[in-house]
């Protein structure tokens, strides 16, 4: 029965259709939880606020911001020698993964532009859309297996962070911690799945999974950057006046959460899911809603926009010094991606017939 409802959704409804739909009423969720809180902010303390932080707190969220995105470079160094481009070299690895987050993140539609972006930057080690694809696909399970990982150590030893967040929809601390357990169990299955060679489609898009050894390393990479992230946004609250003795778990645990809810909206920055959902979680562990706002203002600063600005120069500089017309390369980018997209479609459309038969 549930297969048929499955099969059914896909088929005539399609699953990007409702998954579109899923974001609209997170995003149309978020919004209206943000206008409310945001109603009832003072300004004035939250201006008072940023103007207290001391440079040496600045410094420090300005080093952890370095460090996450330094561990983001392992995301396309891993994903690059998995797929078997062990020429492209290091630093072309780094410029790749840090224009391709920094740029998608801020623009939306991440799965899109961060291959497009990749495409520019590594088109001159002759890759392929294909391969752009796989690189985007194994650095996108890096950060899924990193996240999945937070969540359910998060949601086993400190449920009661996120219990703000879903109380409304009539879930406990006690229900928290058995999803956390679940996201745990699927973990040590996925482990146990590819202890063995695992691969998947065929012809230009096989694709070898990372062995269980090399998937306990992207969780580690993944925890480490999620890890770095969180301390910037953790230092800045820190900081506010007043500031209460929060654990760093459960800011890390609200900061994973709402990092994802935004994401899964699809906006641009993660833009409204993501402050929605640090308003509701973070003042039960007694922070004032002003203090909050005026970390995640600072955060949006550092993690965001510095970054995609830096990383606009970055390409720029690349594409001209390249001697390429910077316009033109990026048409070949995204017709490019959008071939090799329409292509993996295709893949799956001729493949499903055996499936089914």
């Amino acid at each position: 029965m549930i297969k048929t409802t499955l099969d059914f959704l896909r088929d005539r409804i399609g699953l990007k259709r409702i998954l579109l739909v899923v974001a609209v009423a997170m995003l149309a969720t978020a919004g209206y939880v943000l206008f409310t809180k945001l109603r009832l902010i003072d300004w004035a303390k939250v201006w008072e606020a940023i103007g207290q932080i001391g440079a040496p707190t600045l410094l420090l969220a300005g080093l952890f911001t370095a460090a996450a995105y330094a561990t983001l470079t392992a995301y396309d160094y891993f994903a690059t020698r998995t797929i078997g481009r062990e020429d492209i070299p290091y630093p072309a690895c780094a410029i790749g993964s840090f224009s391709s987050y920094s740029i998608a993140h801020n623009l939306g539609a991440t799965v899109f532009t961060a291959a497009v972006v990749r495409y520019l930057v590594y088109s001159r080690y002759k890759i392929t859309g294909p391969q752009v694809v796989k690189i985007c696909f194994i650095a996108g399970l890096t950060f899924w297996l990193g996240n999945a990982t937070v969540l359910g150590l998060g949601f086993v030893l400190e449920p009661w962070v996120v219990t703000p967040v879903v109380a409304p929809l009539g879930i406990s601390g006690d229900m928290v911690r058995v999803v956390g357990v679940l996201i745990l169990a699927v973990l040590a299955g996925w482990l146990f799945f590819v202890s063995r060679p695992r691969q998947f489609g065929s012809g230009t898009w096989q694709i070898k999974l990372p062995t269980a050894r090399l998937t306990f390393l992207q969780m580690v990479i993944g925890i480490v950057d999620l890890a770095c992230t969180a301390m910037i946004l953790y230092v800045l609250l820190m900081a506010m006046p007043n500031a209460p003795p929060a654990p760093f778990v459960a800011v890390a645990v609200i900061f994973c959460s709402a990092m994802l809810l935004g994401f899964a909206t699809h906006a641009p920055g993660a833009a409204g899911a993501f402050e929605a959902t640090l308003l509701v979680a973070l003042p039960p562990l007694g922070f004032t809603a002003e203090a909050v706002v005026a970390a995640f203002i600072l955060f949006r600063l550092y993690y965001f926009i510095a970054p995609f600005v830096l990383a606009l120069i970055v390409v720029a500089i690349r594409e001209f010094t390249g001697g390429r017309g910077s316009l033109d390369h990026l048409k070949e980018s995204m017709a490019v991606i959008r071939e090799a997209e329409a292509s993996q479609e295709a893949a799956k459309a001729a493949a499903k017939p055996s499936t089914q038969a």
